[in-house]
């Protein structure tokens, strides 16, 4: 069976796939700024778009910073986040066994992108900082708005040829649940919030999933 044929296997990157449960909160922290939950409700609620709330986000990381951030600041900061040891081999199982591997990430690009490499995903979805002359800009590309990631995995799913029950989602925010909801096999890595009691299964190490996807799709 090839693998166009066995499904897509989702991941979420922060906290899922790396160390750190949020690439926009470990900046903030990096560079003396809050990450302002107020902003986050804004956005919930529909008073401001995702791209508003970057821009919010990065405007506080360069008045707290109290200079120009550069590019290779964010590149210093980021590559103090790790890959979970257990991602390569957990990707390059499913990879194996006839599974398209994606990565949809509200997270930051470059961060985002070098996991994509480092696991060997097919697919690589994340938001874009924006950068002139190599000045950290408030903007950027809101490619995978958190609230509509679902949107997003349809859409691909419609694109490979797949039926949503042939879809697998591994998420661990509140974010995630409305994924939860719409795929056929949804799993939650601890600490995953209140997104646990929405999930199929909830784990504590990615290796978890092998046998719980082999149960699934059996």
């Amino acid at each position: 069976m090839s693998r166009e044929e066995k499904g897509i296997v989702w991941f979420d990157c922060d906290g899922v796939l790396t160390n750190h449960r949020s690439s926009w909160m470990y900046l903030h922290e990096y560079f003396g700024s809050k990450d302002n939950r107020f902003f986050a409700e804004l956005y919930k609620e529909g008073y401001i778009s995702y791209l508003d709330w970057m821009k919010i986000d990065v405007a506080l990381m360069i008045n707290s910073c109290g200079r120009p951030i550069l590019k290779r600041d964010v590149e210093e900061a980021l590559n103090r986040i790790n890959v979970k040891r257990e991602a390569i081999n957990v990707i390059k199982e499913l990879k194996e066994r006839g599974f398209i591997v994606g990565i949809i990430s509200s997270g930051v690009d470059l961060l985002v992108k070098r996991v994509c490499r480092i696991v060997d995903s097919d697919i690589c979805l994340y938001n874009e900082l924006l950068f002139i002359n190599d000045m950290l800009i408030p903007g950027g590309k809101a490619n995978v708005p958190l609230k509509e990631k679902p949107r997003i995995i349809r859409e691909y799913s419609i694109k490979h040829r797949f039926t949503l029950d042939r879809v697998v989602y591994i998420g661990d925010s509140e974010w995630d649940i409305d994924v939860f909801r719409i795929v056929g096999l949804s799993i939650a890595v601890k600490p995953c919030g209140d997104a646990c009691n929405y999930a199929d299964y909830t784990i504590e190490e990615l290796s978890e999933i092998l046998p719980i996807i082999d149960k699934h799709y059996s």
